[in-house]
């Protein structure tokens, strides 16, 4: 499986009807390459909330169980000039291909956590008692996986 962060994108609609195996996240919510291998651990491993692997990424990151929040929460917005996301997808031809599609530059560290971000984290998935100090990152990570892996309970 391939994690990628790419920054400055620009995200067409079109995108979103290519037939290739893929998942576009917006890197912004994203708390380090963990969260997002822990969502897919939980989408291989778990029951499936959606009928789609790909899509079953999306709501596992999201730490929701509806596709519709899941999409307002970590989903990419075609509206914005440029973006910051993260590709998962199988292999270097797709991930090529949608390079090539949404511009940008190739960038791991528009994944990793900042002050900034993690204040927009905190506050996208609700995560409470938890201060916004960097030195909290390492919590910040744990609790996003936590709330990935308990929402076959909600």
């Amino acid at each position: 499986m391939i994690i990628v962060g790419v920054k400055d994108a620009k995200i067409r609609k079109d995108i979103f009807y290519l037939k290739h195996p893929f998942q576009i996240l917006n890197a912004d919510l994203i708390a380090t390459k963990k969260h997002i291998i822990h969502a897919i651990n939980q989408a291989k491993s778990k029951k499936p909330i959606t009928n789609s692997f790909w899509m079953e990424i999306l709501v596992r990151a999201s730490a929701q169980r509806q596709i519709s929040n899941a999409i307002k929460i970590i989903g990419v917005n075609p509206e914005k000039e440029k973006s910051n996301v993260c590709i998962v997808c199988e292999d270097k031809e797709t991930l090529n291909k949608l390079i090539n599609m949404i511009g940008g530059v190739v960038d791991d560290s528009v994944l990793e956590l900042t002050q900034s971000k993690m204040e927009n984290i905190i506050r996208a998935y609700n995560i409470k008692g938890l201060s916004y100090d960097y030195n909290n990152k390492d919590e910040l990570i744990k609790r996003i996986c936590e709330k990935i892996s308990i929402i076959e309970v909600m």
